[in-house]
């Protein structure tokens, strides 16, 4: 039986200008997954957007990191067609790739994938692998050797499952082209949006795989336009249990971040899109 054999349709994100990362895709990850349901979603190019490289959002300031800032967008823009394709089509869940990913069977994927898919209800995102650090919450189903863990949220979105209950709510949250590098002005990526604001809206519900099952390569990131060292910073590590202390200061850490993200906006409609940070002289 293939991992996710029940899903209802797979988006995978694919730059035009590299079929060739498709047909890897295919040729590794197909194995292990129902190839009628893989739908290619095409990138957007965020460096081609009529708006890039152009006041306010880039300035001086920006500088040569204008190209990053443009794959970061494009790259949020393609999550956003991934997810709208997933709604029209009206899949109950859809299983949003990036093309760099890597697949790495684990004994009890398949049936407790299956198990969560029947089980959990309401709006969630579940994480088939995630970076560095390792998140904070509590193990609520297992299998063979493999856990289903409810987090407060991780960074990564090269694979990840969306129920349709939450696909209303993501879109409104996502960017436009119309307003993509304001957007990044307050969110600055799409996995940061996924881990800093998604796991307090209302209802919604972050789960992960442990051991993780995808990674991404380590080669450049066409989609975002940078280094990704997937292998690198992927998590090996088990969830962290929550502590009471963590509990308690939940909202200190919302506040924080709702303020960093206020403060960062201001600062970008003032003087553009930040730049390559400065290093301290020693």
């Amino acid at each position: 039986m293939k991992l996710l054999e029940n899903i209802d349709g797979i988006a995978v994100i694919n730059m035009d200008s590299r079929p060739d990362r498709f047909a890897q895709f295919m040729a590794k990850a197909g194995v292990y997954l129902p190839e009628e349901k893989i739908q290619r979603i095409s990138a957007v190019v965020g460096r081609e957007l009529p708006t890039f490289a152009k006041a306010p959002w880039f300035t001086e300031r920006t500088g040569e990191r204008a190209g990053f800032w443009g794959g970061t967008g494009g790259c949020a823009l393609a999550h956003r067609k991934a997810i709208e394709w997933a709604k029209e089509k009206q899949w109950r869940h859809v299983l949003v790739f990036e093309d760099d990913v890597v697949i790495e069977p684990h004994t009890g994927a398949v049936e407790l994938l299956n198990r969560a898919l029947e089980e959990l209800t309401g709006p969630y995102m579940l994480y088939l692998g995630y970076n560095r650090p390792a998140p904070y919450g509590h193990c609520c189903m297992e299998n063979a050797g493999l856990e289903l863990w409810k987090t407060d949220g991780v960074i990564a979105a090269h694979a990840y499952i969306v129920s349709a209950e939450l696909y209303d709510e993501l879109l409104a949250h996502m960017p436009t082209e119309d307003n993509v590098w304001e957007w990044l002005s307050r969110y600055r990526a799409v996995d940061v949006l996924y881990r800093d604001f998604l796991p307090y809206w209302k209802g919604v519900s972050v789960y992960v795989l442990h051991p993780i099952i995808c990674v991404q390569d380590d080669e450049f990131s066409d989609i975002g336009q940078n280094g990704a060292a997937g292998m690198a910073v992927a998590c090996r590590q088990a969830p962290r249990k929550e502590s009471l202390a963590r509990k308690l200061t939940e909202p200190l850490r919302r506040l924080k971040i709702k303020c960093n993200s206020i403060r960062t906006q201001i600062r970008a409609r003032r003087g553009g899109l930040p730049g390559p940070r400065k290093r301290k002289k020693k």
